[in-house]
Order: structure tokens, then C-alpha cells, then sequence
């Protein structure tokens, strides 16, 4: 029973870790680890216990973007039954989490469609392959302009996610904004009829 204590606590120390990462990665991407380590309550030695360098820990504030992003995302596709509306969930979903998650967007680059394709992301990546088969059928329903081909509109769905979070990160816009000009970008630039 207290080997099952100890692991639990084991987990919550990497969890603190990662979140204390995420906030001093937010604030400044050359953040030590030493900082890091400090804002988490524990010394440097504990962190390299988990994390054997600093590229290994940016990985798991990868992994963890890419987790809560996929959780949003789901949530939001399930959250109405109308496809445009689960779209444009998705969108603001997507905002929300980039923009919580920035520094790792400029860390890593995005992924294109032709790899997301490769690496069949679209077959084991469940909200990449909900919001693939919602454009295709959008698409074949003629409310999405037949002209753009998939990996076209998947590319300009991640720009505008992009350029949403850089308008309202540099102060131009408001979130609320950034997230309504984005969808109206974005359902303008794929022709979508409502």
C-alpha cells in the first residue's frame, strides 16, 4: 500500500513539473532549469529525476499541449450535432489551447498535411480523422468550395489558429476577436455556406 502512495506522488511531482515548465516557458523560452525547478517546489536534482535534460522536458510540454488540445477539440465536437457548428468548436477550441500553449507552436514546427498523412495520423489521431470526415462531407455536400483540396483547407485551418494567437498575443486584438475574426476568415477563405 505505500508503494502505491509513492507513486502517485511520484506522478503529481512530474505533473508539477511540466505545469511549472509550461508557466516559465510562457514567460520566457530560455527559462533555466534551475527557474524551472524553483517554480515547481523542487530542487534541480528531483526535476533531472524525471527529466533527463531540458529537451526532454519540453517533449512532455509537447505531449501535454498536444493531450489537452485533442481533449478541447473532442469536447468540442461533441458539444453540438450541426458540422459546421462542431467546426467552428474546433476552431476556438484549437485558439484557446494554442494560445495557452504558444511557445511550443514556436518551438516545433506545425505539421504538414502530406506528413500528417504519412504518419496515418488521420486513421489513429481521432479528432484530426472527426474533423477530416466533417470537411469531406461539408465538401461533397457542396458548403465547402470543391476548387480547395484537403490538405489546402487543413494548412489555412492552422494558419488561421496561428495568426489568431499572434493578433491577440501581441496586443492587437482581444481573444474574444481573434476567435470571431478567425472563423469568419475562415469559413470566407473555404467558401462555406452555412
Amino acid at each position: 500500500m505505500r508503494h502505491i502512495a509513492y507513486i502517485c506522488v511520484m506522478t503529481d511531482t512530474k505533473i508539477e513539473i511540466i505545469a511549472a515548465a509550461v508557466k516559465c516557458f510562457r514567460l520566457n523560452e530560455s527559462a533555466t532549469l534551475e527557474k524551472i525547478a524553483q517554480e515547481a517546489g523542487v530542487s534541480r536534482r528531483t526535476l533531472h529525476r524525471y527529466f533527463k535534460d531540458r529537451q526532454e522536458l519540453l517533449d512532455s510540454c509537447k505531449n501535454e499541449m498536444l493531450d489537452r488540445c485533442n481533449k478541447a477539440m473532442t469536447e468540442a465536437y461533441e458539444r453540438d450535432n450541426d458540422p459546421i457548428k462542431k467546426v467552428r468548436n474546433m476552431l476556438f477550441a484549437a485558439i484557446e489551447q494554442g494560445a495557452n500553449y504558444s511557445f511550443v507552436k514556436r518551438i516545433y514546427e506545425r505539421s504538414s498535411f502530406a506528413e500528417v498523412d504519412r504518419n496515418k495520423e488521420f486513421e489513429s489521431d481521432n479528432v484530426k480523422s472527426k474533423w477530416l470526415t466533417i470537411i469531406k462531407n461539408l465538401q461533397q455536400e457542396g458548403r465547402i468550395n470543391a476548387e480547395l483540396t484537403l490538405p489546402w483547407i487543413f494548412n489555412l485551418f492552422g494558419s488561421i489558429i496561428e495568426t489568431s494567437i499572434y493578433a491577440f498575443e501581441s496586443g492587437d486584438i482581444a481573444r474574444n476577436d481573434s476567435k470571431k475574426f478567425a472563423w469568419t476568415s475562415f469559413k470566407g477563405a473555404i467558401g462555406l455556406k452555412e
